[in-house]
């Protein structure tokens, strides 16, 4: 996911094995990274593990809301 961002213009998506803050706190490292070269990782899809209750979504985005 971090190569395509750092490659393309558009902005990428990255989903699938997406199931808990140290995942998402790993795509945040990348998507500032990506930014110089490309458009950089835009969103996240996690649905399973919302549904499953791996992931709490209120706290994920408290959690992407401390990271801005």
């Amino acid at each position: 996911t971090a190569e395509l961002a750092r490659a393309i213009s558009v902005p990428v998506i990255a989903s699938g094995g997406v199931s808990s803050l140290a995942d998402i706190d790993a795509l945040l490292k990348v998507a500032p990274s990506t930014r110089s070269y490309g458009a950089g990782i835009a969103g996240v899809i996690s649905g399973r593990a919302i549904y499953d209750g791996r992931l709490d979504l209120a706290a994920a985005l408290k959690h992407l809301k401390q990271a801005a």
